[in-house]
């Protein structure tokens, strides 16, 4: 797929491993102008303060949190900054559950179709946070569903909007990217899976 420039766009990339697999969680921003590396730095150290209050202690201490990238997507080859987490590893203890297992945040916008939902594959579960070999307790989802609120609240007061990226529509690639902001999520109890995450 050739770039797709995204107006006043920021990806950001929190890159992780547990015992060797990567794990890694993308993130898109509306920044609400030309984008500056300012904007980019003002992102990561945000992300860093949530990933350290809110994040790392829902996921296990096998997880690994190796860097925080984000980059102007405005522009090929747009700037980037990477911030090295304050953090290094999750915090939940326990036994840790496979690596491809996780909880799912799906993402909403005021819009429906493809185009305007997202999801995010939360890794690194542990075993004491489960009820069946398939479900985790209403007390670990309430954190996820905090922890999430958080984010978005978190980078709001930063001044960046948390958004869904759309770069293809019906099967055609855009010309520009779409950003449409996110106005709230869902998770619930039913632990999903991730295959990319597997050790295989």
């Amino acid at each position: 797929m050739a770039f797709v420039p995204t107006p006043q766009g920021v990806e950001t990339v929190l890159k992780m491993t547990q015992q060797g697999v990567p794990v890694v969680n993308v993130y898109h921003f509306d920044v609400g102008h030309s984008v500056t590396l300012a904007d980019l730095q003002g992102i990561n150290a945000a992300m860093d303060a949530w990933l350290t209050s809110d994040f790392a202690p829902l996921v296990s201490s096998t997880v690994a949190f190796d860097s925080i990238v984000s980059t102007d997507i405005s522009v090929a080859n747009g700037m980037q900054d990477l911030q090295i987490p304050t953090t290094a590893n999750g915090g939940a203890g326990g036994t840790p559950t496979a690596a491809n297992a996780a909880l799912v945040v799906s993402w909403r916008t005021p819009f429906s179709g493809r185009s305007f939902r997202g999801r995010t594959y939360i890794g690194g579960l542990t075993q004491t946070v489960q009820t069946t070999s398939h479900e985790v307790t209403t007390t670990y989802q309430a954190a996820v569903v905090a922890s999430f609120q958080n984010l978005i609240t978190a980078l709001q007061t930063a001044g960046y909007v948390l958004s869904v990226l759309s770069k293809v529509a019906l099967g055609v690639q855009r010309v520009t990217g779409i950003l449409t902001e996110i106005v709230g999520f869902i998770t619930n109890t039913t632990i999903d899976s991730q295959r990319r995450r597997t050790g295989n």
